[in-house]
């Protein structure tokens, strides 16, 4: 869904709506509740509102997806990108940390929705806090099962202590 900035009345224009929102390639596209107020101030573009959506995301330790619910308000501001002078990559001032930029004379509200819900993701999901994730040498779900590998690994930090104990052992006998 894309809005033309000329199309923002002067007390601005108050939307409901029901956006698509694509987060991950493995999964169809949820449906996200939106509330939004655009107000426009000459080229600048003043977009807050809330998004109500449950994504579909895979968990970072059995890897099965689960149903995540994103609450959130936000707000964001926009500048027309032709105005700013930047072509290609160039690193950004601290003040442009905080605008988005658009092209043209058109806002993407998917996009700007989807940038919305990615941000306030969990950057590690987790299914259940208590999630035991998967055995790192056999595979099997620990969840579900248990299994009988042996973990004698020695955390590659630790191993310095490792020799140390050892060395005590060799003179204690």
């Amino acid at each position: 869904m894309r809005i033309n900035i000329y199309d923002i009345p002067e007390d601005g224009l108050h939307q409901d709506l029901d956006i698509p929102v694509s987060i991950n390639d493995r999964t169809k596209p949820d449906r996200a509740s939106v509330r939004i107020t655009l107000l426009r101030f000459g080229k600048k573009i003043l977009v807050h509102g809330s998004v109500n959506v449950t994504v579909s995301l895979p968990c970072s330790r059995c890897l099965k997806y689960f149903l995540c619910p994103v609450d959130l308000d936000f707000r964001e501001e926009y500048t027309p990108l032709d105005d700013t002078g930047l072509k290609g990559d160039q690193e950004l001032s601290d003040d442009e940390l905080g605008t988005g930029f658009y092209e043209g004379e058109e806002i993407n509200m998917v996009e700007i929705i989807r940038e919305q819900v990615l941000l306030a993701v969990p950057m590690k999901p987790l299914c259940t806090e208590e999630c035991k994730g998967i055995c790192s040498k056999c595979g099997t779900d620990l969840n579900e099962h248990s299994c009988n590998c042996e973990d004698d690994r020695i955390d590659p930090r630790l191993a310095p202590l490792a020799k140390y104990k050892a060395s005590l052992n060799q003179r204690k006998e």
